[in-house]
């Protein structure tokens, strides 16, 4: 105590600034020691238990906007299981769910989000507008289940019968994949795998088009050009009419001008797309309708697709003239290539084409179609390979005319097909239970099948009795 009296003043004043210094700075970290632990360390509560969270959602899927690519075999899901109940069933198939495939579906990206479908097309988008369709047009909800069902199997039996590399057929792949794309695409079924278990089917069958036509100038096939381009154009519009994805856009506008421009100058179109006129004798408009009505239904899916060709207009127009040239007032029928003659499957090419074209109250359409509910029936056990050609065309041609031609047709073709449908989807040639159709007895010697391939076949016949069941909801009645 002494030794600290002694000390100077200032010294003594030093020390007791650090005590005072080591007092406060002790006092503020205990309270900044006390503060943190109340953050993390809560008094213990007592909480009722309650249920689990719900797990988060997964994060979205990242889309790619490059252009269209080939589906390649490691992308591939498994098929739906093929469907072979007995038939008719009472109670709708509908094939086994398969996942999402993990496709390289680029060109969904490029979907519009305001994109709004042709009004025309809306009822084959969904399950209920088609059940509601084939309940209003096809005679109760029972045939609505039965008939989804036989469709369902039909596509199931087309996803299973695709080539590896995306078509169908054999000799003659683009008018055969584009019959399988007219089907599928009649069920609404697009390459949008969130709203179709078939999207990669479809992608496949697309994609093999757009890469056919892009290596030819926009061109489908060489070998019988005049139908093979035309029904592979007429599925590529409608595609394009459903999803509008850009990347279609250059090869269809391309594909309609080939059409166009093969024209002949009466509005027909001939075999090769020879516009030379070079038979006047035996063809003197330039060529016939069976080859023209084809290229009128891709002429008018393009029309509806909103496709903008110079000239597109003009050939409608003049193959309207056409289909009025080769009809006879006095037999009301159309002829093959000039007035006069004809068979009973062109009574629905040429009522069909005049309803595409505008003209369906026209006299000729209106006559015609008379002329068809008399002749024409659907009695499988009488039937022939050509069947299923005429019957394509004149339940397009009934169901548009409405009324009591319709009502008959209906009820006819409808249980005919049920019937004789084989249990995996397919259907033979009609009149048979042959895949392949067979020389007929006492046949002519110039006889040869309209389509003989052991690929194609089975394939043509399934695809044009398919889409007879999917009339009801495939266009809008009364066509416009």
């Amino acid at each position: 105590m002494t030794r600290f009296r002694s000390l100077p003043f200032y010294l003594v004043a030093v020390l007791l600034h650090v005590l005072f210094l080591l007092i406060f700075g002790t006092y503020t970290v205990s309270e900044k020691g006390a503060t943190v632990i109340t953050q993390f360390v809560a008094p213990e509560q007592k909480v009722a238990p309650g249920p689990p969270p719900p797990p988060p959602p997964p994060p979205p899927e990242k889309q790619k906007t490059t252009p269209v690519q080939t589906a390649t075999a490691r992308s591939m899901a498994p098929r739906p299981t093929m469907i072979s109940t007995p038939l008719p069933s009472a109670t709708m198939v509908i094939p086994v769910p398969t996942p999402v495939p993990s496709m390289d579906m680029k060109s969904v990206a490029s979907l519009p989000k305001d994109f709004k479908i042709n009004s025309m097309y809306t009822t084959r988008l969904n399950t209920q507008a088609r059940t509601g369709a084939i309940t209003r047009y096809g005679g109760g909800a029972t045939k609505a289940d039965q008939l989804e069902g036989a469709v369902y199997r039909a596509l199931n039996w087309l996803q299973k019968n695709q080539n590896e590399d995306g078509s169908w057929g054999g000799s003659r792949k683009a008018s055969m994949t584009g019959l399988a794309l007219l089907t599928f695409l009649a069920h609404g079924e697009t390459q949008d795998p969130t709203k179709s278990k078939y999207a990669e089917t479809v992608q496949k069958g697309v994609q093999w088009l757009m890469d056919t036509g892009r290596k030819n100038k926009n061109v489908f096939a060489a070998q019988n050009v005049e139908y093979q381009h035309a029904i592979a154009t007429y599925a590529l519009a409608e595609d394009y009419a459903l999803t509008n994805i850009g990347d279609l856009l250059t090869v269809l506008e391309g594909a309609v001008e080939k059409i166009i421009v093969s024209q002949s100058p009466t509005g027909a179109w001939e075999y090769g797309y020879n516009n030379k006129m070079t038979r006047p004798d035996e063809r003197p408009l330039g060529g016939d309708l069976s080859i023209s009505g084809w290229n009128i239904q891709a002429l008018k899916a393009a029309k509806n697709a909103g496709v903008h060709v110079k000239g597109l207009d003009e050939a409608m127009r003049k193959a309207l003239d056409f289909c009025k040239a080769v009809y006879d007032d006095k037999t009301h029928r159309f002829g093959y290539a000039k007035k006069g003659g004809g068979s009973d499957s062109l009574l629905g090419v040429g009522i069909l084409s005049m309803m595409f074209l505008g003209a369906g109250d026209s006299k000729e359409a209106r006559g015609a179609i008379r002329e068809a509910s008399t002749r024409i029936k659907c009695d499988w056990n009488k039937a022939g390979e050509a069947n299923s050609y005429m019957w394509y065309y004149v339940t397009q041609a009934m169901f548009q005319g409405g009324g009591s031609y319709w009502v008959a047709w209906n009820r006819e073709f409808r249980d005919t097909l049920l019937r004789n449908q084989v249990a995996d989807g397919h259907w033979t040639v009609p009149g048979s239970r042959d895949d392949v159709p067979q020389r007929p007895p006492n046949a002519r010697p110039d006889w040869h099948a309209q389509v003989g391939h052991p690929k194609d076949s089975p394939v043509y016949h399934t695809t044009m009795l398919c889409m007879m069941l999917e009339v009801y909801y495939r266009f809008l009645p009364t066509f416009r």
